[in-house]
């Protein structure tokens, strides 16, 4: 299932087909484009899928769109696709070669993402706000899309793609929802921490 995840998020970010695998994941359960977009753990989007009963669901959209893993030592992770009027290749790893170097495409420069402390300090608060959200809602009711919205539509970009200038304003927006959340507010007033700081996460993690 989590080849199939893959698959069909890889798809999401293909400008060819990307549209018809938008569509057919909205045609599921409208949240889960959204969510192929900005959760990065596969494992993660495996459990939302099965809590919202859809995997079946999203099999038959992989295999609607002709997904066929091969298993070749020269194309390993490589997935064939072919829809519409659209055919085209879509790769775990995607590496263009030159006769002299590989071309790395890196992530945009002055952006959270060029950044692996900032990308993964955000990434953790947002986790941190839906492990306390679910808490609250439980897990058949969560909405993650709604937080990744709620940031895009505060900072104008998906949160990776938030400028690094305003990083300590978009933690301090993560903090504030999770100081939010029922279970945030129980914590503060037993004077308990509900996250680490971007230096006692930094020291923690050992960057």
């Amino acid at each position: 299932m989590e080849e199939i995840i893959t698959f069909l998020a890889n798809g999401l970010a293909n400008g060819a087909i990307g549209h018809y695998v938008s569509k057919g994941l909205r045609e599921i359960d409208s949240e889960l484009p959204l969510l192929l977009q900005n959760e990065t753990d596969v494992k993660k989007l495996h459990d939302i899928i099965r809590s919202k009963s859809v995997e079946n669901e999203v099999k038959q959209l992989a295999l609607d769109l002709n997904y066929s893993p091969t298993t070749s030592n020269h194309t390993e992770n490589v997935i064939n696709f072919s829809g519409g009027t659209n055919n085209g290749v879509i790769a775990t790893n995607v590496e263009f070669k030159t006769s002299k170097k590989s071309i790395k495409v890196e992530a945009p420069l002055g952006s959270i993402a060029s950044s692996l402390q900032h990308k993964n300090y955000i990434k953790y608060l947002i986790d941190r706000y839906h492990e306390f959200k679910k808490a609250e809602m439980g897990s058949g009711n969560m909405n993650y899309a709604i937080f990744y919205t709620s940031i895009k539509r505060k900072f104008g970009a998906k949160w990776d793609m938030v400028p690094l200038a305003k990083f300590d304003e978009l933690t301090k927006f993560v903090q504030t929802r999770i100081d939010g959340t029922v279970l945030g507010r129980k914590r503060r007033s037993k004077g308990s921490k509900s996250y680490s700081s971007y230096d006692e996460y930094l020291q923690k993690h050992s960057y």
